[in-house]
């Protein structure tokens, strides 16, 4: 009975992974392509809880939950904050776990196995664990970021057009993946006094990001535009704009 249960715990913990990659565009069709396996491994799962018997539902309950759970990596790996030269990881880290989940599937579903196959898992699940292991310490948040010998306060959010999150620096920064451009600044006293960015607060006030305020950490949701902290009411002017662009 454990079994099944640890099962529906993972495609469950899938599950949740895909509905958050839904709301990103770079993640959207990955995310829609994972939540089949993934409610096919909690239902077969579910099934098997209460009726073992049929065995090719014994042996595809857990190959299709190492499929989820493999894309369920590729997910969270595409999303994850890294330093604008670790981003490359990305290309390494995302298909490894995806090989990693369709090999486990293989070898829980054919019934004899060779060396060959079995070293091949054993490598891509060390490699896989390694980077859940490694990926916390690149994609800390300092609150920093650094060009060259400089370094500029930054704030975390996800990337307005792909969904990445990204540590954008104070001034003018750009997504380390699509390329996006958002003019941050605070405080943004002067630039407010001025009614620079009042135009762009109305005509776009239906656009917003969140992310702590970089002065006393209280969540808060900042419109595109002019903003002021609820709490500790530090001035904070954010622009950015949104076009096409192919591939995302």
């Amino acid at each position: 009975m454990s079994g099944p249960l640890i099962g529906m715990l993972v495609a469950a913990v899938a599950l949740r992974v895909f509905l958050h990659g839904l709301s990103a565009m770079r993640t959207r069709k990955l995310a829609i392509l994972g939540l089949v396996p993934a409610t096919c491994s909690f239902g077969a799962f579910a099934w098997t809880a209460f009726d073992p018997r049929p065995e090719i539902l014994a042996r595809l309950a857990p190959a299709l939950g190492a499929i989820s759970a493999g894309l369920a990596h590729a997910v969270t790996f595409s999303l994850v904050a890294l330093p604008p030269r670790k981003v490359w990881l990305r290309m390494i880290l995302v298909p490894l776990g995806l090989w990693a989940g369709t090999f486990a599937a293989l070898w829980l579903v054919v019934p004899q196995h060779n060396l060959a196959h079995k070293a091949v898992l054993l490598l891509l699940l060390a490699g896989t664990i390694t980077s859940w292991i490694l990926v916390p310490l690149y994609s800390k948040n300092r609150g920093f970021v650094q060009h060259g010998s400089r370094k500029f306060p930054s704030v975390r959010f996800p990337c307005p057009r792909c969904g990445t999150r990204v540590d954008w620096g104070q001034g003018l920064a750009c997504c380390t993946d699509c390329g996006l451009f958002i003019h941050l600044l605070w405080p943004a006293d002067e630039l407010q006094k001025k009614g620079e960015g009042s135009e762009a607060t109305i005509r776009r006030r239906s656009r917003a990001v969140a992310f702590p305020c970089p002065a006393c950490q209280v969540p808060v949701e900042w419109i595109q535009g002019d903003n002021a902290c609820p709490n500790c009411r530090l001035k904070l002017s954010m622009h950015w704009s949104l076009q096409a662009k192919k591939g995302i």
